[in-house]
C-alpha cells in the first residue's frame, strides 16, 4: 500500500512538474516575443488604452489623466533600473498613458456646440471646403462671428446644406441659417455623427434660408491668410483640372490630385466601392508613395548620373529630401485629409530611416507611423480608415519579410535577370500585393461597412497596373507642367488610364453577387479582432496562433450578435420584418429614411423592400397596432388611453405621440416606452432573443456623459 501511495505521488509530482514547465516554457516565450518587438507592443497597449478610454461610460477628469502621466513616468524610471520587471509593468503603463492622452485630447480639441433645438442664426465665416450630396451643396463654414451669440458660446465650424450657388472654398459668406447640435446615431451602436463632428470641431448642421452673400475677407491673423489662401489654391488647381481633363473623368482626376472629391459622379462612387477600388478615392498611403517614391527614385537616378557627387556622398540622402519635399507638397495640395497625414507621416519616417541609414520599410516603422498618428488624434483608432490602412501596411511588411528570407535562400544559387523573368517577378508581385493588402484590410472592411466585394481581388488586379503605371504618374507630371501649359496632354493620358479603370469597376460590380453583405458587428468584435490581427502580424509562431485563436473568437461573436426584429425611430416611425424576414414592413414610406437604411444594412440586407404594413397584415386600429415577434406581444400606441388595457396582455408597451401619465406608469407591470423616453434616447431597437424582449437605443446614458453625447 505504500509503495502505491509512494507511486502515486511520484506520478503526481511529475505532472506537476510537466504543468509549470509547460507555463515556464510559454511564460518564457511571451517574454521573448515582448523583447523583440518591445516598441511594438508598448504601441498595442497604449492603443487599448485609447479604446478603453472611448468605451467608458464616464468622462475621466483631468486629475485622472495627470495621474496617469505621473504613474507612467514612474513605472518608465522603475523600468530603467529594474528591466526584468518591465515585461510586466510598460504595458500596463502604456494602457493608462493611452487612458491620459484620450483625456487630455478631448479637453484640448472641445469648443461650443450649439442647442440641439433649431434656431436661426446670422453666420459670417470663410469657406473650408465644400461637398456635394444628391441636388444639395454642403459648405463648411470657418466661423468668424454669429449675430448675437457670444465669442465663448460660438463654435468654430459649421456645415450649412444649401442650394449650389456661386461661391467657392477660400471665399468669405454671411447667411442666415437654422442651425442645431450635430445629430445623435440613429442606430443603437452605429455610426456617431456627433462624435466625429466633435472631433473635427462643428459645432453645428443645419440648412440656409437664404443665399449666401459674398463679403471682404477680414483677416485676423497670419495663419488664417496662409489658410484662406491655400484652400483658394486648391479649389482653383481643381477647376482648372477639370476644365482641361476629359469630361467623364474629370472629376475622378481633380479628387485625386487636389482631393476635391465634388465633382466624382455618384455612379462612378458606386462602381468604384462595389468592385473593391473605393480606396483609390482616398488619398493615401498608395498614392503617397506613388509621388514621393517615385520622386525619390528619380532623383537617385539624377544625382547617380552625376558621377563626382556620386563617388563622394551617399546620395540616397539627397533623394530622401527630394521625396520629403513632394510628400509636404502633396499633403498641401490635397487638403491634408486624415488619410493623407497617416501616410505623409509614414513616408516621412521612411525618408528619415533612409537619412539615418536604418531599415527604411520595417514593422518598427510602421508602429512608429501608428503611434505619432495616435498621439495626434487618438480618435482615429475608431476609425475605419486608420484601421484598414496600417492593417493593409502592416501585414505587406510582414509577409513580405517572410517572403524576402525565403526568396533569398531558394535565389541563393539561382539569378535570372532576362527581362521575361522581371516581368513574371513583377506580375507576382503586383499580384501578391493586391491578395495581401485586399485580405487584411477585407475584414476590417466587413466588420464597419458590413459589405465584401467578392471580386475585389480581381477588379485590384485587373485595375492597379494601370492606376500605379500610367494614370497617376501621367498625373503628377501634368501638374508640374500646368506653368507651361502641356497639362493638358498629360491629363488626356491619365484620363485615359481613369477610363480604362471605370470599365473594368463597372464590369465587376455588374457581375451577379457582386457584394457579399453580411450583419453588423459591435465594437468588441472590431476590438477583439483588431488584437488578434495585430498578434498575428507582430508575433512569433507562438504569438500568431494566440492571434488565430482572437480572430475565430471574434468571428464566433460576431455570429452570434442578434438581428433587431423592430425599430422606432426617435419620430415615433415603426419598421419591423414580416414573418419571412426578407421584407421591412413599415407605418409610413416616408420619413426616418437614413434611420431605416442603417437598420437594413447593419441587418445585412441593404437591399431589402420595404412594405406599407395594413390591418390586413399587422392588426392595428385608431388607438394603435399589436406586433406578435416570436410569440412576444408588442403593442405600439398612439394615445395612451389604450395602455392600461395593453398593459394586461402585451409584453412591450411603447406610446409614440404622447407621454405615459404617471398612474398607468405605475400600474403598468411590463416595460412601457413613451414619446419622452424616445426623445431622450433616441431610436429604439427590439430583438426577442430566447424568449426574451432585449431593448437597446441609440443615445444611452452611458453616450449621454460623454463631452459629443450632452
Amino acid at each position: 500500500m505504500d509503495q502505491l501511495n509512494q507511486t502515486s505521488t511520484l506520478s503526481w509530482t511529475e505532472t506537476e512538474n510537466t504543468t509549470v514547465s509547460g507555463m515556464l516554457k510559454i511564460w518564457s516565450h511571451v517574454q521573448t516575443a515582448f523583447d523583440q518587438a518591445r516598441f511594438e507592443w508598448n504601441l498595442v497597449a497604449f492603443a487599448v488604452g485609447i479604446a478603453i478610454y472611448f468605451w467608458f461610460s464616464f468622462e475621466p477628469s483631468a486629475a485622472f489623466a495627470f495621474s496617469g502621466l505621473c504613474f507612467s513616468i514612474i513605472v518608465f524610471l522603475i523600468c530603467r533600473f529594474y528591466w526584468q520587471w518591465a515585461f510586466i509593468l510598460m504595458p500596463g503603463s502604456f494602457a493608462l498613458l493611452g487612458i491620459a492622452l484620450g483625456v487630455l485630447h478631448t479637453q484640448s480639441v472641445a469648443r461650443p456646440i450649439l442647442p440641439e433645438y433649431h434656431k436661426s442664426y446670422l453666420v459670417e465665416g470663410w469657406i473650408e471646403k465644400t461637398a456635394t450630396s444628391k441636388s444639395m451643396q454642403q459648405i463648411y463654414v470657418r466661423v468668424d462671428q454669429i449675430a448675437d451669440l457670444a465669442p465663448s458660446k460660438t463654435p468654430k465650424r459649421v456645415r450649412i446644406r444649401l442650394k449650389p450657388g456661386d461661391f467657392k472654398a477660400g471665399d468669405t459668406v454671411q447667411v442666415r441659417a437654422v442651425l442645431n447640435q450635430p445629430p445623435d446615431p440613429a442606430i443603437a451602436g452605429g455610426y456617431d455623427p456627433a462624435r466625429r463632428a466633435f472631433f473635427e470641431q462643428i459645432g453645428g448642421y443645419g440648412f440656409a434660408v437664404g443665399v449666401p452673400e459674398v463679403i471682404d475677407f477680414h483677416p485676423r491673423s497670419v495663419v488664417n491668410i496662409l489658410r484662406v489662401r491655400l484652400v483658394k489654391f486648391r479649389y482653383a488647381m481643381s477647376q482648372h483640372i477639370q476644365a482641361r481633363a476629359p469630361p467623364r473623368t474629370s472629376g475622378l482626376q481633380a479628387a485625386l490630385l487636389t482631393g476635391d472629391r465634388s465633382a466624382i459622379p455618384e455612379e462612378q462612387e458606386r462602381y468604384l466601392r462595389d468592385a473593391g477600388l473605393a480606396h483609390l478615392l482616398a488619398i493615401s498611403g498608395m498614392h503617397m508613395g506613388l509621388l514621393a517614391g517615385g520622386a525619390y527614385y528619380l532623383a537617385t537616378l539624377f544625382f547617380a548620373m552625376i558621377g563626382p557627387w556620386a563617388r563622394r556622398y551617399d546620395m540616397r540622402k539627397c533623394a530622401a529630401v527630394i521625396g520629403m519635399l513632394f510628400a509636404t507638397g502633396y499633403l498641401l495640395l490635397s487638403g491634408a485629409s486624415v488619410s493623407t497625414q497617416r501616410a505623409y507621416i509614414m513616408a516621412m519616417i521612411v525618408f528619415t530611416a533612409i537619412i539615418l541609414d536604418r531599415r527604411a520599410v520595417s514593422m518598427r516603422s510602421v508602429a512608429v507611423a501608428a503611434a505619432i498618428t495616435l498621439l495626434l488624434h487618438p480618435e482615429n483608432l475608431l476609425n475605419a480608415g486608420f484601421q484598414m490602412s496600417f492593417s493593409a501596411t502592416a501585414a505587406l511588411v510582414a509577409v513580405y519579410r517572410y517572403w524576402a528570407d525565403r526568396s533569398d535562400r531558394y535565389n541563393e544559387g539561382y539569378r535570372s535577370n532576362t527581362i521575361l523573368n522581371r516581368l513574371w517577378k513583377g506580375f507576382v508581385g503586383l499580384s501578391m500585393t493586391s491578395f495581401v493588402a485586399g485580405t487584411a484590410t477585407a475584414g476590417f472592411a466587413a466588420l464597419q461597412f458590413h459589405r465584401v466585394a467578392r471580386y475585389g481581388f480581381v477588379g485590384n488586379l485587373a485595375a492597379m497596373p494601370m492606376f500605379t503605371f500610367l494614370a497617376m504618374p501621367a498625373g503628377f507630371l501634368a501638374v508640374l507642367v500646368i506653368p507651361i501649359g502641356l497639362d493638358v496632354y498629360l491629363l488626356k493620358i491619365m484620363g485615359l488610364g481613369l477610363d480604362y479603370i471605370l470599365n473594368v469597376s463597372k464590369w465587376v460590380s455588374e457581375r451577379e453577387g457582386a457584394l457579399l453583405y453580411l450583419k453588423g458587428a459591435n465594437s468588441a468584435v472590431i476590438g477583439v479582432f483588431g488584437l488578434g490581427f495585430v498578434f498575428l502580424c507582430l508575433g512569433p509562431k507562438f504569438i500568431r496562433l494566440l492571434g488565430i485563436g482572437l480572430t475565430v473568437i471574434s468571428i464566433a461573436m460576431w455570429a452570434n450578435l442578434t438581428k433587431p426584429d423592430m425599430r422606432i425611430s426617435q419620430e415615433g416611425r415603426v419598421a419591423l420584418w414580416d414573418e419571412s424576414g426578407n421584407v421591412l414592413l413599415v407605418d409610413r414610406t416616408r420619413g426616418d429614411g437614413f434611420g431605416r437604411t442603417q437598420f437594413l444594412e447593419r441587418s445585412g440586407f441593404p437591399t431589402a423592400p420595404m412594405a406599407k404594413f395594413t390591418s390586413s397584415t399587422v392588426p392595428c386600429d385608431a388607438v394603435g397596432c399589436r406586433f406578435n415577434i416570436e410569440g412576444k406581444s408588442i403593442a405600439v400606441l398612439y394615445e395612451p388611453e389604450g395602455v392600461l388595457e395593453s398593459c394586461l396582455d402585451s409584453d412591450l408597451v411603447v406610446l409614440i405621440q404622447r407621454r405615459l401619465g404617471p398612474v398607468a406608469k405605475w400600474v403598468c407591470d411590463v416595460p412601457v416606452v413613451d414619446t419622452r423616453a424616445l426623445v431622450a434616447h433616441g431610436a429604439l431597437d427590439v430583438a426577442i432573443e430566447n424568449g426574451e424582449i432585449i431593448m437597446s437605443v441609440a443615445n444611452p446614458n452611458k453616450r449621454k456623459a460623454r463631452p459629443w453625447g450632452g
